[in-house]
């Protein structure tokens, strides 16, 4: 390799900040210093990396090449050294655990300690912003675990089966849409409706119960927190179509109500997902086993 960590960070910082001064602070440096660190990664690599744009510089388009792969590449240094600190300090094996399209965590705390029972050599840590992105975090191995619902074939992910869910219409407690036996996606259509994503991901609501309907509702709005949304539907202002695992805790508060969607309803199953890489007794499959044990203890 060309560069040293030292040169990935500085184009870290300098992407960040977009200025000299604040990012040789950031650094721990003087302005000088950054400076000849900047050109002697330049001399090193063969080209320009930055250039300057009145009193602040901007990245090349080389340079903003390089600089993608630092973003990704530091954090999963960081967090392997700060695993190995723990690992090392508490004889723990750390595994890293997201949950794809919502945002849901309701069932952490009972989950964290059935594991500190069943695996006391196995601390979790969860990665919230895997809810984005989730396979390709998981294949560059910024979480271990994605939880995750439907599940498209992915070279290199392995799924294991969790429990079965659904899709339901999510309105305000009471409100009148609930009290119907199920709903069509006619009945969406005079609604302000909330949708997690503006991606259409196969074998959710709106490929299999809004677009063969013909029917669109009018007001759509994106809100990318399911706990923002459940917000928003608890005070009246609309609707939206949900996995009823994410909004359990909301049911069982009365926050909200959910209706069947169409006379069949809309099955929805849930996966762990890890890399066909990992080794059979490594602690993210034990993990993977665990959480498939525990959820079928729980809804037995």
């Amino acid at each position: 390799m060309k560069l040293e960590v030292r040169h990935w960070q500085m184009l870290k910082s300098l992407s960040e900040l977009n200025n000299v001064a604040q990012a040789a602070d950031s650094l721990g440096i003087s302005q000088s210093a950054l400076s000849h660190r900047i050109a002697e990664a330049e001399r090193r690599m063969g080209g320009k990396l930055f250039e300057k744009e009145g009193r602040r510089i901007k990245l090349t388009p080389a340079g903003e090449l390089i600089t993608q792969a630092a973003l990704q590449a530091l954090p999963i240094l960081e967090r392997a050294e700060n695993d190995f600190e723990l690992d090392a300090s508490n004889e723990k094996q750390i595994v890293r655990l997201g949950v794809a399209s919502y945002s849901c965590y309701h069932w952490l705390p009972e989950f964290m300690q059935y594991v500190s029972k069943q695996a006391p050599n196995i601390q979790l840590r969860l990665i919230a912003s895997a809810t984005q992105n989730p396979i390709s975090n998981l294949q560059h191995s910024s979480v271990d675990i994605v939880i995750a619902p439907g599940y498209l074939a992915t070279p290199g992910i392995i799924p294991t089966s969790l429990f079965k869910d659904e899709l339901v219409l999510v309105t305000q407690y009471d409100h009148a849409l609930s009290h119907q036996r199920y709903i069509e996606a006619k009945d969406l259509s005079q609604q302000q409706y909330y949708t997690y994503s503006q991606n259409v991901t196969p074998g959710f609501e709106y490929e299999r119960f809004i677009r063969p309907s013909g029917v669109i509702p009018q007001q759509v709005e994106v809100v990318e927190m399911t706990d923002a949304i459940i917000e928003l539907i608890s005070a009246g202002l609309g609707v939206s179509i949900l996995s009823k695992w994410a909004i359990d805790a909301a049911l069982k508060s009365k926050r909200v109500s959910c209706t069947q969607l169409g006379k069949q309803g809309l099955d929805l199953a849930w996966s762990a997902l890890t890399r066909e890489s990992e080794k059979k007794n490594s602690a993210t499959k034990q993990t993977a086993h665990l959480l498939a044990r525990w959820y079928k203890a729980s809804n037995q």
